[in-house]
Order: structure tokens, then sequence, then C-alpha cells
């Protein structure tokens, strides 16, 4: 397992980068699957189900934003390490990240069960919704203990060097889910509050493998009892990167909530809607985020290990592979979005303002996979303040000052606009950004032979 994590600075990048970032792009392509799976057999339940759960999203996302953070910043903090031979940084880090999911699952159990109602309300909800969003969502904080444990653990699993254990652990959380979905839902006559348990169960499985591996397994990283008090100078370099990884969910979150929160005076259809596109986009994305999944234990590492031509040859193959499957994911939606819409629903009015929102909204597609990438590089490297304008770039600084104003003029067109628009501006900035930091580290993009030229900060 040493020799594993000792491999990110010797193998070749392509073989690494697919070793790294298929088992997670398959993963996360089966967690996804579930989603779309789940959102499935919810809207057999009816259009109201969809909005439902639409509007529950932004509260998941709520807590995937903390979640994710905290294991990015855990991942790039123990991948540094490792490169830099520091093993009990590392170990140090994944024990801290234990007790905060176990901290964060009980408050946010805490604040389910108290202020539910008020807090869906404020996220957009309808009368006639919100019976079904609070069955669902007081499952999914009681258990929120296991979504943060599974999020953040599969970040620490592949930045020791362990990707498919990680991808395993996922598939297996994935199938789980949708084979109890049914059961849940259908045979229990549960309704949307099955999908809920279904979830949480199907986590607690997870959970229960990357716990074994890490307290008794052969992992890189043994978590003693005594890295489990809190630290605060390590949580302090977890969260230095960590945060802007949170921000840039919690940035998507606050985006969503705005936009249901006007969708919300055209009636439930269109928040179905924002919920579906959303889903699908998210679905297409996966590759994508494996694939920087896979790039910060590799960037990380041999940033620590002072090894320059090594991240740029990852930077740029992980850009030239996000890129494509962007272009193919935009092409698929804009030929034919009826099919991938009517998976869910087959009424008319959701299929008609849903078909025209997934067209616009994926117009600048290709461009999103480069912004990913580059967040991911600056997360790798401990640069924490441009990840962090990145994370804010996209969503709280483009799409929710577009949204007011496009929505004020063109009404539900200019929300669905508002995506385009902030895309193309926010590639923008992630351009600018990468090549200064790139000339600052010395490592033109154009010219393969200054691989080896100085790297500040290695």
């Amino acid at each position: 397992m040493q020799n594993d994590a000792a491999k990110m600075g010797e193998e070749s990048i392509t073989r690494l980068l697919f070793r790294f970032s298929l088992p997670a792009t398959l993963g996360m392509l089966v967690m996804a699957t579930y989603n779309i799976v789940d959102t499935i057999f919810v809207g057999r339940l009816g259009s109201q189900a969809i909005a439902a759960l639409s509007i529950a999203f932004p509260i998941q996302m709520l807590l995937g934003a903390v979640g994710i953070g905290t294991g990015v910043g855990a991942a790039s903090l123990i991948s540094r390490s490792l490169g830099a031979g520091d093993r009990e940084e590392a170990e140090s880090a994944a024990g801290q990240v234990v007790t905060l999911a176990l901290l964060f699952g009980l408050v946010t159990a805490l604040i389910g069960f108290l202020y539910l109602r008020p807090l869906l309300v404020f996220l957009g909800t309808t009368a006639e919704i919100l019976p079904l969003t609070k069955e669902y969502m007081i499952v999914i904080t009681g258990g929120s203990v296991m979504l943060f444990l599974i999020m953040i653990l599969n970040n620490v699993v592949r930045a020791e060097g362990n990707p498919l254990l990680s991808m395993k652990v996922m598939i297996a959380s994935a199938l789980i889910n949708i084979a109890l979905d049914p059961i849940f839902i259908f045979l229990l006559g549960m309704g949307v509050q099955g999908a809920a348990v279904a979830t949480v169960l199907s986590k607690i499985v997870g959970v229960a493998i990357m716990l074994y591996h890490f307290f008794w397994g052969k992992s890189v990283l043994k978590l003693h009892r005594s890295r489990l008090r809190l630290r605060w100078g390590t949580i302090l370099n977890i969260y230095r990167i960590g945060f802007p990884a949170m921000v840039m969910k919690l940035s998507t979150n606050i985006a969503l909530i705005m936009a249901n929160n006007i969708l919300a005076g055209y009636g439930h259809i269109p928040i179905a809607v924002m919920g579906l596109v959303f889903r699908l986009q998210m679905f297409s994305f996966m590759p994508v985020f494996g694939i920087s999944q896979g790039l910060l234990p590799i960037i990380g590492f041999n940033y620590g290990a002072g090894k320059p031509g090594r991240i740029r040859e990852a930077l740029l193959k992980g850009a030239a592979i996000s890129t494509a499957a962007n272009i193919l994911a935009a092409a698929a939606f804009l030929i034919n979005p009826v099919f991938f819409l009517g998976l869910f629903s087959s009424e008319k009015e959701l299929l008609s303002i849903g078909s025209e929102a997934l067209r616009i909204m994926v117009v600048m597609f290709p461009l999103i996979g480069i912004q990913i990438v580059s967040t991911t590089f600056f997360q790798a490297i401990g640069k924490g303040l441009p990840s962090l304008l990145l994370s804010l770039m996209r969503e709280l600084m483009l799409f929710i000052p577009f949204v007011l104003v496009m929505s004020s003029i063109f009404g539900l067109t200019g929300v669905w606009i508002s995506r385009p628009l902030s895309d193309l501006l926010a590639f923008v900035v992630t351009v600018i950004l990468l090549s200064a930091e790139l000339k600052r580290q010395g490592i033109p993009l154009r010219s393969p032979g200054t691989s080896a030229g100085k790297t500040a900060g290695l």
C-alpha cells in the first residue's frame, strides 16, 4: 500500500490518470445513476413528488458541500503530506475528518428535528408540496452522519492511493439504494419517505466498509483513537483548501435556492423542471468530477515531491478528456431533450418547458470541464484564494445576478438563459487565473520542453 502511494510520483501520468480517475468516474456514475433511478421511481408518484425532491435537493447539496469540502481539504493535505514523507500529518488529517463528520451529523439531525418546516418554506416550497418534502427530509437530516462519513472517507481513500476501494464502496452503496427504492417506496407504501430511508440505509453499508478498512484493514493510514481527538492546527490546514471547495458547492446551493424561489411564482412544474435538468447536468458531469478527483492526489503528491513536469502533463490531459466528455453530453441533450426528460415524467407541460430549459442550459457545457479541472489544480497545490474565487464565480458572482436581471426581462426563459451566460464569463476568468498561476510556477502549457522548469513553492 505504501508503494501504491509512492507510484503517484513515478508511474506514467496517463496510467495514473486512468487508474485513479476511472474508478472514481465509474463509482460516481453509478452514484449518479442511483440518483436518476431514485427520481424515476419518485416520478411515478407524480410531478408534485418530483417538485418536492427539487426543493429538498438544496438541503442535500448543503450537506454535500460540507462533506465534500471537508473531504477535499483532507485529501489535499493527505496527498501532499504523503508526497513529502510526513505520514503522521496524513493520519492526523484522516482522524480529524471522522470526528468532524460525527459532529456535523449531530448538528444536522437537531436542526432537522427543530427547524425543518421554516427551512423548507425559506427554500421556496409551496403549500401543495410541503408535506411530501417534510416526509423526505426528516429522514435525510436524521441520517446525515452517514452521508457526511461516506463523502469524506471516499476522498481520504483516494488520497492514500486506493481508488479501487472508493469505487467499490460507491458502487455497492448505489446498487443497494436502487434495490431498496421500490421496496420502501411502493411495496411498503412509504412514498417519497421510502426513497430517503433507502438512501440512508445504503450509506450505512458503505461507511461500514471504509471504517473497517481504516481501523482494521490494509490501509496506508491507520485511524487510532488518538487521531480522533480534535487538533485545531490540522483542522485549519484541512479547511484552508476545503473551504473553497465547500464554498463552490454552497454557491451552487444558494443559486438553486434563488432560482427555485423565482420559479415558485410560475407553479410547481418549473420547479420540477429545474430539479430534473439539474440532475441530468450532474449526471453528465460525473466523468469530469471523476477525472478531477483522480487528478487531485496525483497533482498534490507531485507538488509535494517537487515534480512540476508531471503536474503540467496531468493538468493538460485531465482538461482535454473533461472537455471531450462535456461536448458529448451537450450534443446528446441538444439533439433529444424529450427522451431524457421522458425518463422521469410523461406530463406534456413538464416536457414542453423542460425541453426548452435543457437545450438552453447546456449550450456552454464544453467550457465547464476546464473550470472544474482548474479549480482542482488550485486545491491540489494548496492555493486557497484562487480556488475560492473560482468557487464563487460561476454561481454567486455571476448566475444569481444574471437570474435576477434576466428573469425580470424575459420571464421564465430568462432563468434558463442565465446559466450559459454565467458559464461563459466564468470560463474567461478561469483561463486568466490558471494562465497566471502556471506562469508563476514556471510551467508553460505550450512548450513540452519546459516541464523541468522551476516551480515556485515546490
